[in-house]
């Protein structure tokens, strides 16, 4: 792993670290672990969420449609908590409609949130959005374009999973679907990435506790395979743009 970003240490190699996400969970699933070692280690970290992610109802007996979204605003709200983040933003922009934003206002609003925190690093979906959820593609688009208009120096880093990662998510999709617009996933070599962390216990434990603090995103997924979370989430790996 070679110039590979793989400890706490190295991650200070991120600098002000500025995550561009879709809906509240994908940056705990995507980037819980990195920070918490970035915040531990006195690094600035800031979020944006472009939706609250209120199309996605589980359970309409627990979770209410209609209140979904603030639900899912009060869970993510939580789950920073526990990880330490304090330098949050909504876009308010509805879920599964982001294709359908103005792009030229959007990245502009990106654009000031960049000037603002003065990023090192942008973490946020690749092209084709991992999922391939329409609104994971449309932010992957927006921030390299805010990022680009800036005129930034960031580097931007996208999410991808190892190959082991989806070895151990393949049964966790044959019953939840959670590829639902691709029929796999690009992946990734443990050697090929930019950043492979392999979350050490107190972090995997932190980035857990994030995780479970998100019932109405995360319950099923954590309930139902248990004996597989270790692998699936317990390494977050990025490749450089």
């Amino acid at each position: 792993m070679n110039n590979c970003i793989n400890s706490r240490a190295d991650i200070t190699q991120l600098g002000t670290i500025l995550g561009i996400w879709a809906h509240p969970d994908d940056e705990v699933f995507s980037m819980g672990g990195i920070m918490a070692a970035a915040i531990q280690n006195g690094q600035t970290v800031a979020c944006i969420t472009a939706t609250y992610g209120e199309a996605g109802v589980q359970d309409e007996s627990r979770w209410p449609a209609n209140q979904l979204a603030q639900i899912r605003e009060k869970e993510l709200e939580n789950a920073y908590e526990i990880l330490g983040v304090h330098n949050h933003h909504w876009l308010d922009y509805p879920d599964g409609k982001c294709s359908e934003i103005d792009e030229a206002i959007v990245v502009q609003k990106l654009v000031s949130l960049i000037e603002l925190y003065k990023p090192d690093s942008i973490m946020t979906f690749g092209p084709d959005g991992m999922t391939g959820h329409d609104d994971h593609k449309t932010v992957s688009t927006w921030t390299t374009l805010a990022r680009n208009k800036a005129g930034s120096k960031a580097t931007i880093y996208h999410a991808i999973h190892t190959c082991a990662q989806y070895d151990a998510l393949k049964e966790l999709d044959a019953e939840l679907n959670i590829y639902f617009n691709v029929e796999q996933p690009c992946t990734c070599e443990d050697t090929d990435c930019a950043i492979h962390l392999d979350l050490d216990d107190t972090l995997y434990d932190q980035k857990l506790r994030a995780l479970r603090s998100m019932p109405s995103q995360t319950e099923a997924m954590l309930t139902r395979f248990e004996s597989s979370l270790r692998v699936s989430f317990g390494v977050e790996a990025f490749v450089k743009f």
